[in-house]
């Protein structure tokens, strides 16, 4: 008798075990969440913008320590695929490795938000060579604006 209480009392003290990515998947919902809202508290309008929050998706993923608020060449390269800014002809990868090189800082490894738009600057000459510079931006932020990455490949 003494052995089945034994038995019966310790499994009520456990918690449930978790799953290897729960923590993960919740570190980087939380890290989503932070950096939204401390930047609709900052933003003139009180909202954050589609492109920054594309930027932002793209800037994590793969990524668990990232924090959104820099991204790394690799992901540039996937949201530059993803998002259909490289079309083959005008823009192609090699491109988008040269603007990513020439934008981010000789010690750096990653660009911030601001210098990502500079980059789509450059990358939108480039791929809408026919329309006015003000146009070809808008463009180019039409492409990305709402996309999360996608994630290809997998099983």
């Amino acid at each position: 008798m003494t052995d089945n209480k034994a038995k019966s009392t310790k499994p009520a003290n456990k918690t449930p075990p978790r799953s290897p990515s729960d923590p993960t998947k919740d570190r980087a919902a939380k890290r989503l969440s932070c950096d939204s809202n401390s930047s609709h508290e900052g933003a003139m309008a009180g909202e954050i913008s589609a492109l920054e929050e594309a930027f932002r998706k793209f800037a994590i993923h793969g990524d668990t320590r990232a924090t959104g608020k820099e991204m790394h060449g690799k992901n540039w390269s996937k949201l530059c695929k993803d998002c259909h800014v490289i079309d083959g002809k005008n823009v192609t990868i090699t491109d988008v490795d040269i603007v990513f090189s020439k934008i981010k800082g000789k010690s750096s490894r990653t660009i911030s938000f601001e210098q990502f738009k500079e980059a789509l600057q450059e990358l939108s000459k480039k791929r809408f060579k026919e329309k006015s510079d003000e146009e070809a931006i808008q463009e180019i932020y039409k492409l990305i604006e709402g996309k999360a990455p996608v994630i290809s490949g997998v099983t």
